[in-house]
């Protein structure tokens, strides 16, 4: 059909914001004119093999000089900075699109080609019997080796864009942090961006080696001053200091690592021109792993909240979002970095917008750090009674924390009743029952220990959120398992879970003391379970 598909078309016009300034334009196949469309500032010459087009769609209007000829026939001597061959190539024989595409090349700097990939039969259209396709099923393969290895190449739905170019045309990246006195991180960091195109580092007032190693590893480094001190206002302030040229923008942490080919694997589903935003896999250490998303275009983005900043659109851009599961950025941070400064600005961020639900869960969180459970109740209940508060993971967690704060404070009933809930929340998470178990270890009551534990058992898929707690998946559960299934005269029970959490801990000799206890291989005035 004349009119083309829109799949494909931004990938095209990023591919035109790549060569430098393209003046003239050769259509090969205009159809209803599509590039002319897109394009009007282009000086354009168009090929039109069938002649009703040229007054249906007013084709003389758009281009500047129209030729109605088959394209299998038509010859210049003209040059141009960029050629189109838009759905047409699929029209003709295989052979017949090889020399074309070979003659293209001769005549322009630039060719695109756009073609349907895969199964994609057509018949005559309105009586023009050009508009039948010839093959109707091109693969990627068969076009890279009809045509050969392009520039640069995306298969965008049911489109394959290609490109054969004398310019460079690749995707461009920055990946950009900010730092305070983080010497120690600086040269990884660094290296694992390094197949960057731009390293940018803003500086926050390290008074250590931080921006001077920067520097050396190849970094472009600014100093910023942020006062009073905001995470949105910093990565903000880091992100202005980007050039404006950039298609992709990877915000990471300096004690963050990019793993190998991360470049090679975002290209494998980042759409130029399309896509805005990257969702992949983030290693918190500590076997917590979870989807993350600060991976952006360079337009159309900021920083929102004071304390653990989140990605916005701004909207100059639609938000088109791409998930790349393989690819993974790792977590090193320093074990004895102070976490003070976090609360200061949590309260900030709960006074400057009391109906996000985000800020108080956090909020929440930190202050059942400091141990301020009354406190942490009253935000958590604020918490849970906001309609946007609508994360299941999350509310789990907060009900988890409820439950926490409630025994804390020596409030028993309350506590399991908020366990209860938190399972009710989220059926297929195991951290409510490990919590469940531990209350009734606590109190001894072995057989809703015993329950808890193996019903926490029976869950084996381990959510990739950010509210798992890696301890849960370890030897926890099956200690305790093994303690109450002890208490309540479940011999075997007791050693096969006891074997479980001691091979899971070899070192740990409290685990080791208990299963030579459970099978009997010491009396009852030595080791005892714990």
């Amino acid at each position: 059909m004349p009119t083309s598909s829109q799949s494909g078309k931004a990938s095209i016009k990023w591919v035109l914001s790549k060569l430098p300034e393209p003046k003239t334009a050769l259509d090969i196949g205009c159809g209803e004119g599509t590039y002319a469309k897109l394009f009007p500032k282009l000086e354009w010459t168009g090929v039109e093999i069938w002649e009703p087009y040229a007054e249906k769609y007013g084709l003389q209007a758009l281009y500047q000089n129209l030729i109605l000829q088959d394209a299998r026939e038509f010859s210049t001597d003209e040059h141009f900075n960029v050629c189109f061959l838009g759905d047409v190539l699929e029209h003709m024989t295989v052979a017949e699109a090889t020399v074309l595409v070979e003659k293209a090349k001769s005549w322009a700097d630039t060719v695109i080609i756009s073609i349907p990939i895969g199964h994609y039969p057509q018949d005559e259209y309105e009586g023009n019997p050009y508009e039948r396709h010839v093959k109707d099923n091109w693969s990627d393969a068969e076009v890279k080796e009809a045509f050969g290895k392009p520039t640069w190449s995306i298969v965008d739905a049911e489109i394959g864009v290609y490109a054969y170019s004398k310019h460079k045309i690749a995707l461009s990246y920055c990946v950009y942090a900010v730092s305070k006195n983080e010497e120690q991180f600086v040269e990884r960091f660094c290296k694992s961006a390094e197949n960057a195109d731009y390293i940018l580092i803003a500086d926050t007032g390290s008074t250590d080696r931080t921006a001077d190693l920067a520097f050396e590893s190849g970094a472009v480094v600014h100093d910023i001053y942020i006062n009073p001190w905001r995470f949105d206002l910093a990565r903000n302030a880091a992100l202005a200091l980007i050039p404006r040229k950039f298609d992709i923008c990877i915000s990471l942490d300096l004690d963050e690592v990019l793993e190998p080919g991360w470049k090679e694997k975002i290209e494998e589903v980042w759409i130029p021109g399309k896509t805005t935003n990257l969702w992949y896999y983030f290693d918190w250490g500590h076997n917590l792993r979870f989807p993350y998303r600060k991976i952006h275009s360079r337009h159309g983005y900021h920083w929102h909240h004071p304390c653990h900043e989140d990605l916005r659109i701004d909207g100059r851009v639609e938000h088109v979002t791409a998930w790349c599961n393989h690819l993974l950025v790792s977590h090193h941070p320093d074990p004895t970095k102070s976490r003070g400064q976090y609360m200061e600005i949590l309260e900030v961020a709960v006074k400057e917008d009391d109906k996000d639900p985000q800020h108080f869960f956090y909020y929440a969180r930190e202050l059942t750090f400091y141990r301020r459970w009354d406190e942490a109740k009253k935000a958590l209940t604020t918490y849970l009674g906001m309609n946007a508060a609508n994360n299941q993971n999350e509310r789990c967690y907060a009900m988890r924390l409820m439950g926490k704060s409630y025994a804390e404070t020596g409030d028993t009933a309350q506590a399991e009743k908020w366990y209860y809930q938190a399972v009710g929340e989220a059926p297929n998470t195991r951290e409510p029952w490990y919590e469940l178990a531990m209350l009734m270890y606590r109190q001894h009551r072995w057989e809703e220990c015993f329950a808890s534990a193996m019903r926490g058992l029976k869950i084996k898929d381990k959510a990739l959120v950010y509210t798992c707690d890696p301890t849960v998946w370890g030897y926890g559960l099956h200690d305790l398992a093994a303690i109450s299934a002890h208490n309540l005269g479940l011999r075997n029970i007791a050693v096969k879970q006891g074997e479980i959490a001691a091979s899971m801990e070899p070192n740990d000799l409290r685990l080791r003391s208990n299963l030579k206890y459970y099978s009997g291989t010491v009396d009852s005035e030595g080791e005892k379970a714990a």
